[in-house]
């Protein structure tokens, strides 16, 4: 595969086969609920989930789930329904990516409120030691995602990536919306990473 081919998931964290894109998704219930979980047709999730309930436990080859594909694709209502029908905010792709990477990398703020709420691990780390917050931060468009992040309790912004490089690092480098981070962080007990 050439590495123009490559699909890049974060700065860190390359996903060398693409996120699945199915060629026949009606052919299966499996391909079917990955497929409307991802283009927002919560009635065809609705259906495919009475008739099989787990079916939300589904994959695909580099093991994203419905709940991954809603997130990255910002369907709330979706989102809501998957975790409502014992969708876990826990489950890992191939990467280590979780639904709440998912929703930072495309800065799904809403979807992320829904995932913190229903117990996301706001410091879960991917393949390459990236948290949601660094997710976020490699991304200038992601000031809500970065404020909503920044203000969990639970948050650790001096964790490093693989890189040796915490969120604030990243912001810094890539991101218009570094000050944030020189707001929040004297906030969280004076830590300047």
């Amino acid at each position: 595969m050439e590495s123009s081919e490559r699909f890049l998931v974060s700065g860190w964290d390359d996903d060398l086969n693409d996120i699945d894109e199915e060629q026949h998704p009606h052919e299966t219930p499996e391909k079917e609920i990955l497929w409307a979980s991802e283009k927002g047709k919560l009635d065809v999730v609705q259906r495919l989930l009475d008739s099989d309930r787990n079916l939300v436990h589904v994959t695909d080859s580099d093991g994203y789930t419905p709940l991954h594909r809603a997130c990255y694709s910002d369907h709330v209502e979706i989102v809501s329904f998957l975790l409502a029908n014992g969708a876990s905010v826990s489950a890992v792709t191939q990467m280590k990516w979780q639904p709440l990477h998912s929703a930072c990398q495309w800065n799904n703020v809403n979807c992320a409120v829904r995932l913190l709420q229903h117990g996301a691990d706001i410091n879960a780390v991917t393949e390459g030691g990236q948290t949601p917050l660094h997710i976020a931060a490699s991304h200038g468009a992601s000031y809500k995602t970065i404020e909503l992040l920044l203000m969990h309790p639970y948050i650790k912004p001096e964790m490093k990536n693989n890189g040796n490089e915490t969120a604030y690092d990243i912001a810094k480098r890539s991101s218009k919306y570094y000050h944030i981070f020189d707001m929040a962080l004297p906030a969280l007990g004076g830590i300047h990473v």
